[in-house]
């Protein structure tokens, strides 16, 4: 006889799913790739963060939860197929919009109504409305419009104790409420660190695995959000804790990492965590690793020094400007110009590349200011790495307030916040004058002659992660997009469009999907060709060839360097007896030094390097008689780069100059072709130049890819 009887009830199903946004473009089509550059490292937390939630039993427990992430710059968002799906599983669907950006805050509110319209519960938290919402409170109108159609905001992290257990468990019961304040930023000592996914990480080039060690900022910059968000007190997680993520990560297979800390330097676990990873590194678990710190770490003693012995390959350095009177004006005091060769210099000594941001559109900057800055920047600073940003007043940060309570006119598309647009007027630029002188940073910055000199001077040990990053610099530069918003092959989905924009017919849209796919495979093409010449240059097998190279191409900048003060003074009369001989003599120095190394390697080099520069030699005489007009001195340059520079390669290297032979003749041929003419002698070079293009593509391609 059955004294009792039990029923056992059967948990619903909750899937919390976060999605970090993307963001539109010019035409309004979402940015989504083949294959991204950089992970998440918010979405990863959020995951962590939520998973440990679970297993503590933190959530009702009369729900079985699971979480699930998803990028859309890499992964598909399909709102009517995710809403589906969940209805025929009979689960509850929750979306957490995280790490949302001003540039994605479109993007996020237009996938938060899609949602809305299934009744599915929507939270958006992130930069964008934690520092909107500190400063201005929820009353903005893009913040009440989405609170009106029950989406619920979150400002400020949630890794306080009962603070995303709170949301998430009101989530779950249907009772959001319109936004969260969370004023207290939250001790992270303690908070779970992600471990490496296989699954999210395959999305992307190279599987990084991102950690962020420490919150917070000291420093009190007018353009940056992150001190009214994060706050100016810096809080770390446990360097145990970390260090034993990353060793299981290893184990795993898992060994390159970016520790996505707004300032490394200032975190005060980075000895300890330092430490730990050159113990690891003894033990053979080899780690490397990039982060960001500021313009005085270098300073801090053995900061360099453990970094590079604790695996870092790359820093990333808020340079922002060479102008002094830029950087007091945007309370960037800490930032000193006149130290930024030296501090490059001290990284390069310890065998770490240097990555610097640097912002044009700053109060004191013209057209003419950033040239000549992007000049020193290659020529003076050195650094490895630059990536340009337009000025920007991002909602959350000080300038942004400053500017709407002075009455300033400011573009109100968030999707403009993204530091490739002009968002507001500059007195020193005409309307579509900044984006133009962007642009061109970018170009000269990573012209082909800069490229080369970069990987000459890098050392061996750096040449491939030097190599791959100014190619991807190069690669977005051409597509005219910002790295670090790029991925590899884009796609686009017809319907996908921006709500305010009409959706094209098919036609119209498959015309334009051909016009990007010739235009990706024309830079594809292109990149590869230009790399191909540039790895037979600089390739570390070339041992005391490239060292020579190097030391002409510094000759090449200092000649450069002088010849730019010339024409930029605008009086070239007064410079024919200091700077233009100053010039020649250089020049006949750069003469000199090749013709001596070039007799330290091979007697038939050297024969021919003096045959070829005996005539040089006449010519650079010849310059001074010449007035210094603006033609002679590009006459000059031309002759230094093109007659002087070139024919040592050529000579030094013959590969290239067998790589300048083919191209030359394929130039003609596209020549002679466009005219509607065709030279039958074309026809004996055709093999030839297939041999030398199959045999230098593959070794070229196999070279890079196996980076020897």
């Amino acid at each position: 006889m059955k004294l009792f009887s039990y029923k056992k009830t059967q948990k619903k199903n909750v899937k919390i799913l976060y999605i970090l946004p993307s963001h539109y473009d010019d035409d309004g089509y979402p940015y989504h790739f083949w294959k991204g550059l950089l992970p998440s490292n918010t979405l990863v937390c959020m995951r962590a963060l939520t998973q440990k939630l679970i297993n503590e039993k933190k959530l009702d427990e009369k729900f079985e939860v699971h979480v699930e992430i998803k990028d859309e710059f890499v992964q598909s968002i399909d709102v009517d197929k995710t809403v589906n799906e969940s209805k025929k599983r009979n689960e509850i669907l929750i979306v957490g919009l995280v790490g949302v950006q001003t540039n994605m805050f479109a993007r996020a509110s237009d996938l938060a109504i899609m949602f809305r319209k299934y009744q599915v519960p929507v939270i958006i938290g992130g930069f964008h409305v934690s520092g909107v919402m500190k400063l201005f409170g929820p009353d903005v109108p893009d913040l009440k419009f989405l609170m009106d159609n029950g989406v619920s905001l979150v400002c400020g992290e949630v890794e306080g104790d009962g603070v995303l257990a709170t949301i998430l468990n009101d989530a779950i019961n249907n009772r959001l409420q319109p936004y969260y304040m969370i004023p207290k930023s939250p001790d992270i000592q303690d908070a779970p660190i992600p471990v490496a996914d296989p699954e999210y990480l395959k999305h992307f080039m190279q599987p990084m695995c991102t950690i962020d060690t420490s919150r917070g900022c000291p420093f009190n910059c007018s353009f940056c959000t992150i001190i009214n968000v994060q706050g100016r007190k810096i809080r770390c997680r446990s360097a145990e804790k970390i260090l034993q993520v990353i060793e299981q990560n290893y184990d795993n297979g898992f060994f390159s990492y970016f520790f996505t800390d707004d300032n490394m330097s200032r975190s005060p676990i980075w000895k300890e965590l330092f430490m730990g990873l050159i113990e690891l590194k003894q033990k053979g678990k080899k780690i490397r690793f990039m982060m960001q710190i500021d313009t005085q770490s270098w300073k801090i003693p053995d900061f360099v020094r453990m970094a590079s012995e604790a695996g870092c390959y790359l820093v990333f350095i808020g340079m922002e400007s060479i102008n002094p009177q830029n950087l007091v004006l945007m309370g960037k005091t800490q930032n000193k110009t006149s130290e930024y060769a030296e501090m490059v210099e001290s990284w390069h000594r310890a065998g770490i590349l240097v990555h610097v941001g640097y912002i044009v559109g700053m109060p004191c900057d013209t057209p003419q200011s950033i040239i000549h800055d992007v000049r020193l920047l290659k020529t003076e600073v050195k650094v490895d790495e630059a990536s340009f940003f337009i000025m920007t007043p991002i909602p959350g940060s000080k300038d942004h307030k400053e500017r709407l309570e002075r009455g300033e006119k400011i573009s109100d598309d968030c999707n403009h916040y993204d530091s490739c647009h002009e968002t507001f007027p500059h007195p020193n630029f005409k309307i579509g004058e900044l984006k133009k002188s962007w642009l061109k940073a970018w170009s000269l910055f990573y012209s082909k002659d800069n490229i080369i000199d970069i990987l000459l001077r890098c050392p061996p040990e750096q040449y491939w992660n030097a190599f791959w990053l100014t190619l991807w610099n190069r690669y977005s530069t051409l597509l005219s997009n910002h790295p670090m918003s790029m991925g590899f092959l884009r796609k686009k989905r017809r319907k996908e469009r921006r709500p305010t924009m009409e959706i094209e017919s098919i036609s119209a849209f498959l015309h334009r999907r051909m016009k990007d796919f010739i235009n990706q495979v024309k830079v594809i093409m292109q990149v590869f060709y230009e790399y191909q010449e540039i790895w037979l240059l600089t390739r570390k097998q070339l041992k005391e060839k490239r060292e020579s190279l190097a030391s002409a191409y510094s000759y090449l900048q200092e000649i450069r360097t002088c010849l730019t003060q010339i024409l930029q003074s605008n009086q070239y009369t007064q410079f024919v007896s200091q700077e233009y001989e100053q010039i020649i003599q250089k020049t006949n120095e750069l003469l000199l030094q090749l013709s001596q190394t070039s007799g330290q390697m091979n007697r038939k080099i050297q024969r021919r390097l003096e045959q070829q520069l005996s005539g040089l030699k006449e010519q650079i005489n010849s310059f001074k008689s010449c007035v210094p007009n603006i033609e002679n001195l590009i006459r000059f340059d031309s002759l230094v780069k093109k007659k002087i520079i070139c024919s040592y390669e050529e000579i030094m290297i013959k590969s290239v100059a067998h790589r300048r032979k083919i191209n030359r003749w394929w130039i003609g041929l596209k020549h002679d072709l466009s005219i509607g003419r065709f030279r039958w002698k074309n026809m004996f070079y055709i093999p030839e130049v297939l041999f030398f293009e199959i045999f230098t593509g593959l070794r070229f391609a196999i070279s890079a890819v196996r980076m020897k």
